[in-house]
């Protein structure tokens, strides 16, 4: 007879058990793959063995290693054709992955009928891994004419039975958790293993860990890492993510351990200007910190704009929780003629996460900013697993670091530009010669402080065409605005398509463009 349970395995050994001398049916240990954490059913072979008229059908029940904590109690439970059944005597015996022999007590009657016990100690070191589990014992049957025949149950070979480690990845993060399109971040983890010695956590150091990222969306998802965890059970990568999505870590199932899967949700936010990022690390009493930043280029009309700067801690450490972001003009301009600074505190929002927002308006120095950071980090060292959760899994990161760089990267500010273009007809049969004609304004400071939005006089505008199709736009013609910044031209059109007006923009100030549809009958 064969039983099939569902355990968090996914391999099939098995030993055939026999009464000695006579013939008998092969049992097999055949578990079967479950996501874990949280237990699952346990596992369990069984046998059939004849003595005279007396059938009597065995089955031996062991729990999943996620169960164990200091011994392995296994269950053996009889069915039989006579009238009533006792223990006369018998016990389990194991040999462990070291090849220790662990020998159980007695078996013991338990409340249910025909149904005993035998807990088998595990010494504090005890592995996980392939166990060598035997039983032998002889039942006393009692047939319907009174006569008592003993049966014994031997395994012939030892039965190979896993006891696989439950294995936890209480603690993911991506730092930071939220960040500009095309930001590469830090994927991070903590895994711990139970002792089937003590039941105690400790942590999961040398274990394959793969990461999968599952964009929002019909897009698949895919492996992005395969990582082994250190010797405080952290693994990380620095991955760019495609957008928003979640994250997935897996350990897979291994001789030793079970299958562990986790998974956090990573959200990327849109952009329209340039990304930047840079990283900055400090070394301190052997211990290293670092945080990597991520913002991108501001363009400010006449209202305010604000930028939020993402700070996310690198490797295994914690910061954010004390510190600040600054941002420090390269030049000075009106209202600010020796530059412009700005410090704000960073706002701690999760493991590995924080960030600031920083305003910019029209006034400010436009141009290049350098982003720096102050940041008292902690480096973190093994985790103690006090409590299988992400608390425990920074539980020491205690390890004082100072992070500081005034240039960590930069950020460039420019003024907003507006740029017109309308044609004198827009759907006429060609080709035909028409005007076109636009403005060009700019955000620009005005004397005795202040910005205002003003026409552009004198400046380059190139006129582009782009016909229907797949052929891309070309530069047709450039012309300069006038004193009221206005500017007019005539134009040969053939072929339906867009004429795009573009002003190129400086160091100092935004680009801007606009377009108008033409139709050629």
């Amino acid at each position: 007879m064969r039983t099939k349970m569902r355990v968090p395995l996914s391999m099939a050994l098995g030993a055939a058990l026999m009464m000695t001398g006579v013939a008998a049916s092969s049992g097999a240990v055949t578990p079967d793959g479950a996501a874990s954490p949280g237990p699952s059913a346990g596992q369990s072979q069984s046998m059939t063995m004849r003595v005279e008229d007396v059938v009597v059908t065995a089955k031996i029940s062991l729990p999943p290693g996620s169960e164990v904590q200091g011994s392995i109690l296994g269950t053996l439970s009889i069915t039989h054709n006579g009238t009533s059944a006792s223990m006369r005597s018998g016990r389990m015996t194991m040999v462990d992955p070291d090849g220790r022999s662990l020998v159980g007590a007695q078996f013991a009657a338990t409340s249910a009928a025909n149904t005993w016990t035998s807990r088998v100690p595990l010494s504090a070191d005890a592995k996980s891994g392939i166990y060598q589990v035997s039983v032998a014992a002889e039942i006393a049957v009692t047939t319907s004419n009174g006569s008592v025949v003993n049966v014994p149950i031997r395994t012939e070979n030892p039965a190979l039975v896993p006891f696989r480690a439950q294995r936890n990845i209480p603690a993911i993060w991506t730092s930071p958790s939220s960040a500009p399109a095309g930001a590469t971040i830090s994927v991070s983890g903590a895994a711990n293993m139970r002792s089937l010695g003590t039941g105690e956590y400790q942590p999961a150091t040398g274990q394959q860990v793969k990461v999968y990222f599952d964009p929002t969306g019909d897009a698949p998802e895919t492996l992005q890492a395969t990582l082994t965890t250190d010797s405080r059970g952290f693994f990380t990568t620095r991955r760019t993510p495609v957008g928003s999505g979640k994250w997935r870590a897996e350990m897979p199932m291994t001789d030793a351990g079970a299958k562990t899967v986790w998974t956090i949700t990573y959200s990327a936010r849109e952009r329209t200007t340039t990304l930047r990022q840079g990283q900055v690390s400090a070394t301190q009493n052997g211990h290293t910190a670092g945080d990597h930043l991520m913002t991108h280029d501001v363009v400010v009309g006449l209202a305010p704009v604000s930028r939020r700067v993402d700070v996310g801690s690198l490797g295994f450490t914690v910061g954010g929780k004390s510190g600040f972001v600054s941002a420090d003009s390269r030049r000075g301009e009106g209202s600010f003629p020796d530059g412009y600074h700005v410090e704000r505190e960073m706002t701690h929002a999760g493991i590995g996460t924080s960030a600031v927002n920083l305003t910019f308006n029209p006034t400010m120095p436009a141009g290049i900013y350098d982003i720096g950071i102050r940041d008292a980090m902690k480096a973190c060292s093994a985790p103690d697993w006090d409590a299988n959760d992400a608390a425990s899994g920074i539980s020491n990161c205690t390890h004082d670091v100072l992070v500081q760089d005034d240039t960590v990267t930069t950020i460039v500010v420019k003024r907003a530009s507006t740029t017109t273009v309308a044609a004198s007809e827009t759907s006429f049969t060609g080709p035909k010669t028409i005007t076109l004609s636009g403005e060009v304004r700019k955000v620009q400071l005005v004397s005795g402080g202040g910005a205002a939005d003003k026409p552009a006089p004198n400046t380059s505008v190139g006129l582009y065409f782009d016909p229907a199709g797949s052929a891309t736009a070309t530069l047709q013609k450039t012309v300069t605005t006038g004193a009221n910044g206005t500017y007019s031209t005539t134009a040969l059109t053939s072929t339906t398509g867009t004429w795009i007006a573009k002003y190129a923009g400086t160091t100092l100030q935004a680009p801007s463009q606009a377009m108008v549809a033409i139709t050629v009958n």
